[in-house]
């Protein structure tokens, strides 16, 4: 008999609080009752993911075990359980924060379906998928399983929403493409659980989103991506580039096109071909990372101004008025929304 736990239901018996159940230190059932293994298990993926319905084979033991650390904006957790499946239905879906997210799945052992729009992915280890937690989806696990969930804002990623919702439930092979690249280099981040540098995680965050760009416009098959894996990788080098040289304000076209070698019009046609342009990714990076510093608590001391000329606005007014058509919000107010 399949044991079912319904996210709809409340409960009150989890025995840890939410924040250390998503501390890379992590959460296991293994010390809890039997009869309670499953309802703690429901909680603990509902609290680190969205709301869930949880189901298992057979009413005895449950294995589970969660941890989950964050790598600048993105949120990675890792899952090591028994056979079960989460469902995300209709009733449970809102406009909570979280649904505002992509979740990327790796499988590292094991299988996994991935269900989503009506299509059906069945993964093998080193395979990947996206899902959408605005819209229903189920993750079945017909046996013990090793997954890893990659949690990254959407409005990262400047891809069309629609090539986004095309990439849902779609298997991604880790060892063919561009999924040759990605794969492995998500699979280092999800075990890399330890501490990292300011500038570190800022470059890994930005990193990730690069990839996912790449591999969504590829898996997309727009022009500019039908020659294979060279563009991607060129696209890959150049945004690494640009998110190197941030702090600069005269970074140009021409100082990215001279560094790799290639005509200012062939870099105007790569951004093209991603639905965007050179100046308007740049300026969006600039702006996300001026977001991220003015989010942090215990930074009043540090201006407005010094915030855009560190990230490489050499106008103030020409940053607060970029700021706030980005955010809906001045730069003053959202850092006062981040210290309440």
């Amino acid at each position: 008999m399949t044991q079912w736990h319904d996210a709809s239901t409340l409960r009150h018996i989890l025995v840890v609080p939410y924040h250390e159940l998503v501390m890379s230190d992590g959460f296991s059932t293994s010390a809890s009752p039997v009869g309670e293994q499953l309802t703690l298990w429901h909680d603990a993926v509902c609290a680190t993911f969205v709301a869930l319905d949880v189901a298992a084979p057979g009413s005895g033991a449950f294995r589970g075990s969660l941890a989950s650390h964050q790598v600048g904006q993105l949120r990675i957790a890792t899952v090591g359980a028994d056979p079960h499946d989460v469902i995300r239905k209709p009733r449970l879906i809102s406009s909570d924060a979280d649904e505002q997210s992509i979740h990327i799945g790796l499988l590292c052992k094991g299988q996994a379906d991935v269900e989503q729009d009506g299509r059906q992915a069945l993964l093998r280890p080193g395979d990947l998928a996206f899902y959408d937690p605005a819209r229903p989806f189920t993750l079945g696990f017909p046996e013990p399983v090793e997954w890893s969930v990659f949690m990254l804002p959407r409005r990262l990623l400047s891809v069309p929403e629609a090539d986004l919702r095309r990439m849902s439930a779609e298997a991604v092979r880790g060892d063919e493409g561009l999924g040759r690249l990605v794969s492995p280099f998500l699979a280092g981040l999800a075990v890399q659980s330890g501490s990292y540098g300011e500038d570190s995680t800022t470059r890994l965050a930005a990193g990730v989103v690069c990839l996912l760009e790449t591999l969504v416009a590829e898996r997309s098959g727009r022009e500019g991506y039908s020659q294979g894996d060279g563009q991607a990788s060129l696209l890959l080098q150049i945004r690494a580039f640009i998110n190197e040289h941030l702090r600069d304000p005269g970074l140009s076209p021409e100082d990215i096109a001279r560094a790799h070698h290639i005509s200012v019009r062939y870099l105007h046609k790569l951004f093209q071909h991603e639905g965007t342009t050179v100046h308007r990714w740049i300026q969006q990076r600039r702006i996300e990372e001026a977001r991220r510093e003015l989010s942090r608590q215990g930074r009043a001391a540090v201006t407005i101004a010094s915030v855009a000329h560190r990230w490489g606005f050499a106008d103030p007014a020409h940053f607060s008025r970029s700021f706030r058509a980005a955010n809906g919000m001045t730069p003053r107010e959202w850092r006062e929304f981040g210290r309440a």
